[in-house]
């Protein structure tokens, strides 16, 4: 039996979509690839900052009490942390969560 590749499938659909319909998928994959590259951000802080204080990953984990695995997830911009395991992370690093304004934001 032939099987057809996701991309035909898709592109199959895709043709049938009105103009509505495209400016719709397009911003809602704008906001999709904000929020990853916010996530990736995220993790990728966290990963130098556990460098930059000479922790393993599990030693960070046993520090802010949360498994191995989501720092490992978190670090990876995969996973979705609570704050509560986002303040004990920092907690554990000796740093504080803050939030800044965007450059890209207008005020």
């Amino acid at each position: 039996m032939a099987t057809t590749p996701y991309r035909r499938i898709a592109g199959d659909v895709r043709s049938e979509w009105d103009q509505d319909v495209r400016d719709a998928a397009a911003r809602a994959g704008e906001e999709l690839r904000t929020r990853l590259a916010a996530e990736q951000r995220l993790g990728a802080e966290l990963a130098e900052l556990r460098h930059a204080r000479g922790l393993s990953q599990s030693a960070l984990a046993e520090r802010a009490s949360v498994q191995q695995a989501d720092v490992s997830r978190i670090e990876r911009g995969l996973g979705n942390p609570t704050r509560d395991t986002l303040v004990r992370l920092a907690d554990a690093l000796g740093a504080r969560l803050t939030l800044e304004p965007r450059a890209d934001t207008a005020e």
